[in-house]
C-alpha cells in the first residue's frame, strides 16, 4: 500500500520549517560588495575565490543533509 501526501509550500516556509536562517540580507550584501569591486575594477578581484572556501567546506555537509532527507523519505 502507497500512501501520497501533497502539500503546497513556499520556499519562505520551507526555510523555516526547516530551521534555516534568513539569508537574503546577507547575499546582497555579498552581491553589492563584489558588484562593486567590479565595477572598481579592483586588480586581483577574483569572484570565484570569494566564495571557493566556504563552498568547498561545506560540500561535505550538504551531502550528509541530502543523504539523511533520503533515508527519510524511505530511500537507502
Amino acid at each position: 500500500m502507497n500512501v501520497r501526501i501533497d502539500v503546497e509550500i513556499t520556499p519562505e516556509e520551507m526555510r523555516r520549517l526547516m530551521g534555516l536562517p534568513d539569508v537574503q540580507e546577507f547575499n546582497k550584501e555579498v552581491m553589492s560588495y563584489m558588484l562593486k569591486k567590479m565595477q572598481e575594477g579592483a586588480e586581483g578581484f577574483d569572484p570565484m575565490g570569494f566564495f571557493r572556501h566556504g563552498v568547498v567546506g561545506n560540500m561535505d555537509v550538504f551531502r550528509q543533509w541530502m543523504d539523511a532527507f533520503g533515508k527519510f523519505g524511505g530511500k537507502s
